[in-house]
């Protein structure tokens, strides 16, 4: 019968996988540099396996990530355990979810309050769709919203929640001063538009769907927060594109102005987690997609439209 694996070198192993540092590990655990690298050899012996990457970081391999999942989920079958027999008893598991930053202030935010009553301790880290994938490969994040379609590897899975409608919006004022005639592109190479980040690329694609042309230059301004992005378009600073969640309540009271009523920009969302989820982990996955596919517009498959 094999031999159990050490919970101290787990223990040990993971910290430097959540760190990506031995020294930082160590401190952690209050513990020498020199006895978390022992560790984590003795467990690298005990599997038979290569755990981590030294160069030119820290990282779990392949095998390193089955074992941290494994880990993981000791660590929340555990907390379970315990809140079981002695509720109130078990502790917080740290828990870190990507998501992006239009999801967490629309659909995402009223949902927090029941992953917190979960008993975890909740970390959100907030990038565009794109530009985060790798993190749930190196185990940074427990799950990750993308618009990524194609699962980060073998051992992850990538799940359809829906879809993200954006309207391009103005305040009445500005869309009279640029945009009298309708959304023409003299009038588009004028006004400043209001775009998230550098790596934003929705607007781009709005344009080059609207027009069936790539647009060149244009004036932008970048506001990295979905209020602070939808506020300057209501005050009237430029026009932009923002989530038919936000933007219809404002139109339906003459705020804001639909530039393009008829083309929206429908973004597809896809949540990423780990294929071999521990059940405390399964659970979560299972509440995000939930609440996504009650909030985001669901496309009608192609069977039904060709009946």
């Amino acid at each position: 019968m094999a031999a159990a694996l050490n919970m101290t070198e787990l223990e040990t192993f993971a910290a430097v996988v959540e760190y990506r540092s031995f020294s930082q590990a160590a401190a952690a655990l209050s513990i020498s540099s020199a006895a978390a690298t022992r560790r984590v050899k003795r467990l690298e012996r005990s599997t038979g396996a290569l755990l981590l990457t030294r160069e030119p970081t820290v990282m779990p391999t392949q095998a390193g990530e089955k074992v941290y999942r494994h880990f993981v989920s000791i660590r929340l079958r555990e907390d379970d355990l315990l809140r079981d027999i002695e509720p109130g008893r078990g502790g917080t598991t740290a828990l870190a979810l990507a998501i992006n930053a239009d999801s967490l202030a629309t659909w995402f935010e009223p949902i927090t309050r029941e992953l917190v009553q979960r008993h975890v301790e909740l970390e959100v880290l907030v990038d565009d769709q794109d530009h985060t994938l790798d993190a749930l490969a190196r185990g940074d994040v427990k799950g990750f919203l993308s618009t990524q379609k194609k699962p980060v590897g073998e051992r992850f899975a990538a799940e359809p929640v829906g879809q993200m409608r954006y309207q391009c919006v103005a305040s009445p004022e500005f869309s009279s001063e640029y945009f009298a005639d309708g959304l023409l592109l003299p009038g588009v190479l004028k006004a400043p538009a209001i775009l998230f980040d550098r790596k934003d690329r929705l607007h781009d694609v709005f344009l080059g769907s609207y027009f069936d042309t790539t647009v060149g230059r244009y004036i932008k301004h970048y506001l990295p927060s979905p209020s602070a992005l939808l506020n300057a378009i209501v005050d009237g600073l430029g026009y932009g594109l923002v989530p038919a969640m936000q933007s219809e309540p404002l139109i339906t009271v003459g705020s804001l102005v639909a530039l393009a009523p008829d083309h929206d920009v429908m973004i597809d969302l896809y949540w990423h987690h780990w294929e071999e989820e521990p059940e405390p982990l399964a659970k979560i996955s299972a509440l995000v997609m939930d609440a996504a596919r009650r909030s985001l517009v669901q496309p009608i498959p192609k069977g039904d439209l060709d009946g």
